[in-house]
């Protein structure tokens, strides 16, 4: 061969070499000014390869490391900052002093009526009063009469139960006055003069500072008892309510960090602080829910309204800063990661160190480092990093031990195993009922007061809110008027006892018998009103000072979590209506759903195991405990319900949901494996074993029948072979990129 055609071949050899080392999308490889010694994991670059490679290196760090979960939310208004204002009795409106979109304080006046039940009430007053003090005249005058013996002694103790009738129709018809929150100064003005007509209109007062952004009024128009004459919301600060997923529900904690993107205002980000996470999942959306407060001082530019939706991004940080690497940095040869250290740069050349890396999560493009010898202040090969890790690359499936914990490596010697014949069924965790309860008024009203916050833990008795109610004023008027009635029965039949003399016996029996029937009817309504929430201090402390409970409480009565409340200040409210939901999470049942095909092999006492989608590495022994004992005529399944033995490590909310396994009996006995150990490629099953030298071999097996927890091999493995049973999805990418 021509001294031309050695050169040509040279120079396509030279050419096919480069290929041959060079990578899919980096420079080639070059062939002069490199020393590796892939044993110790040592490279050398002379100046001119690095700069043929332009090797570029960085300082790795300590830095927070951030996980992001993307989701939905919506602005709503506060509780106790959306407000509707209603009139305690029904009337018709005499002047309207304001218009939506005015600016109103607490306590500004919004409108007055005219109400025949207040003129009422006044005359009540005037008569109560003016009889009063005709039958104290009538006492003082009689009084003498009575000890000289000048008129009977009945007569006497007659105008003293006169006076005490009217002194305690007074004292009732004040209490009402009292009770409507009407001025003090009209009523003094009344007692002053009663023979004199007093007009008197029901003033409507803003319950909270805001905005009046609804009302349906005008002058002349009659309203009635609780209903909703105007609508005044807080700005000041509004909650976004945050969607989450229920596989989200375990990384979704107080104090994380959320940035919210209006969908109006798609060039602002709104940022908060989640400050509840809610115990509940809806059960038609299968999402909880987080809340965090924004103040609207903090965004002087952006008008945040309720109703105002968009994307949410929730930021969990790390406590404490972590050392980091850039994503680019990291080598991967099979299942093993690792990166390029470099331990010298001088003019004439670099060296560099191979160094296997455990990491943990990823934050944008930089990786979390959780274990290896990296420390900060090292600098590691980003640019040119996978150019030359393939010198390192060792062409077989091992695993360091810095891997095996990064990937979670567990390796176990196979063996014979009993198979179940199960039967797998969808279930949703079910409270029971006595860990289930809603707090209602047990008597109509309009809420007053909210007094308990979003997802709150609170314990039986505590006050929820409180709820204004003309029909509790009323009983406790009753309540008043039976023990004012009372006392003075008592009064009568001891005076008659006194006189008995000149009194005939019926006369007695008769008072003796009017007291009893009036002790009866207040202890009757004393227990109208415990049942409506009030306790024996309150009763007490009603009847001594004859003063009205201004409002009604709301009590909770279990131990448990607030989830769930849709209403505001001054919603109108029956017995019927749950204000508040609360769930006790301390025991949870599963209620399970078996096919019409399924259920003949289900019985009560088998044993099962429980998956739950919020925590898919858990799994929750139980027993079937009851049955519905009916197949539903919807979907044609049947409902059982599981008891479990232990509560998994996070807390079970309502409707969350799961997968129940039950064991129906041993279908099988032979050479298994843990599920976790076979990789599908397919219609093919493969388990990874780890040979003599600790490399890893994937080899084809025939499996046989299955239960949630082993798989059979009927060919392929050998009993007592090592098989690996964790970490077998990151040994098939190393595989797979080997290959």
């Amino acid at each position: 061969m021509n001294t031309p055609s050695k050169l040509l071949v040279l120079a396509v050899c030279t050419f096919a070499l480069d290929l041959a080392l060079a990578h899919e999308g980096h420079r080639a490889l070059p062939t002069r000014g490199m020393e590796v010694n892939a044993d110790q994991g040592k490279l050398m670059l002379t100046r001119s390869a690095r700069s043929t490679l332009d090797v570029q290196t960085v300082e790795i760090s300590k830095q927070p490391i951030t996980h992001t979960i993307a989701t939905y939310g919506a602005l709503v208004a506060p509780w106790n900052q959306h407000a509707f204002v209603t009139s305690p009795l029904s009337g018709r409106i005499v002047s309207l002093n304001v218009k939506a979109g005015e600016a109103v304080h607490q306590g500004q006046l919004l409108a007055e009526l005219e109400c025949p039940a207040l003129e009422q009430l006044q005359m009540e007053l005037r008569t109560a009063k003016i009889k009063s003090e005709l039958s104290e005249q009538l006492v003082q005058s009689i009084a003498e009469a009575s000890r000289s013996g000048a008129i009977p002694g009945i007569r006497f103790i007659e105008a003293q139960a006169d006076l005490k009738q009217a002194q305690a129709a007074l004292e009732i018809s004040s209490a009402k006055w009292r009770g409507l929150q009407l001025p003090p100064s009209q009523l003094d003005a009344i007692f002053k003069n009663p023979r004199i007509e007093h007009r008197q209109l029901l003033a409507l007062t803003s319950p909270i500072d805001g905005i009046i952004t609804h009302t349906d009024l005008s002058v002349g128009k009659s309203v009635i008892e609780t209903e909703h004459l105007l609508e005044v919301i807080d700005l000041s600060s509004v909650w976004l309510k945050i969607n989450v997923l229920e596989k989200d529900i375990a990384n979704v904690q107080i104090g994380q960090l959320v940035e919210f993107k209006l969908a109006s205002v798609p060039n602002k980000t709104v940022s908060a602080v989640i400050d509840v996470v809610d115990r509940f999942l809806d059960p038609q959306t299968q999402l909880a829910t987080a809340w965090a407060t924004i103040s609207s001082q903090t965004y002087p530019d952006i008008r945040l309204l309720p109703g105002m939706s968009g994307q949410v991004q929730i930021h969990s940080v790390q406590p404490e800063p972590r050392l980091v690497l850039p994503a680019e940095a990291v080598i991967r040869d099979g299942a093993e990661r690792f990166v390029l250290v470099e331990q010298e740069n001088t003019i004439a050349q670099s060296t560099y160190q191979k160094q296997a890396v455990v990491l943990g999560k990823r934050a944008g493009n930089v990786l979390e480092v959780r274990g290896g010898t990296l420390f900060p202040g090292d600098r590691i090969v980003t640019r040119g990093s996978h150019e030359l890790g393939g010198y390192f690359a060792k062409g077989t499936l091992t695993v360091s031990p810095e891997t095996a914990s990064d990937i979670g490596l567990l390796v176990q010697p196979s063996g014979v195993q009993s198979i179940a014949q199960t039967v797998s069924i969808d279930g949703v965790v079910d409270l029971p009922p006595a860990r289930r309860a809603v707090a209602s008024a047990q008597i109509n009203g309009v809420i007053e007061r909210i007094l308990a916050d979003r997802g709150q833990e609170v314990r039986r008795g505590d006050v929820l809110a409180e709820v204004n109610s003309q029909e509790f004023q009323d009983l406790q008027l009753s309540l008043l008027r039976a023990e004012l009635d009372a006392k003075l029965g008592q009064t009568t039949v001891e005076n008659l006892r006194l006189a008995r003399s000149g009194v005939s016996e019926r006369q007695l029996l008769e008072a003796e018998s009017q007291l009893s029937q009036t002790r009866s009817q207040r202890d009757n309504l004393m227990r109208q009103l415990k049942l409506a929430g009030l306790n024996d201090t309150q009763l007490s402390e009603l009847l001594q000072s004859q003063k009205l409970l201004p409002s009604l409480p709301v009590i909770a009565t279990i131990d448990g979590f607030i989830v769930g409340l849709d209403k505001f200040l001054g919603n109108a409210v029956r017995p019927e209506d749950p204000i508040f939901e609360i769930h006790d999470l301390s025991q949870a049942w599963i209620q399970g759903f078996i096919s019409e095909r399924d259920f003949p092999a289900v019985q009560l006492g088998q044993s099962v195991r429980c998956r739950f989608v919020s925590m898919p590495d858990d799994v929750v022994s139980g027993r079937i405990v009851r049955s519905g004992q009916q197949l539903s005529q919807n979907d044609r399944t049947l409902s059982v319900w599981v008891e479990l033995d232990t509560l998994p490590r996070a807390p079970l909310l309502n409707n969350m949901l799961a997968r129940i396994t039950i064991d129906c009996g041993v279908a099988y006995s032979g050479l298994a494996v843990p599920r976790s150990a076979v990789v599908r490629e397919g219609s093919r099953s493969y388990v990874f074993i780890q040979k003599a030298d600790g490399s890893f071999e994937r080899r084809l097996i025939v499996v046989g029948p299955a239960d949630d927890r082993w798989v059979a091999v009927r060919e392929g493995l050998r009993d007592g072979e090592l098989v690996a049973v964790q970490g077998t999805a990151e040994l098939q990418s190393g595989y797979a990129a080997l290959k």
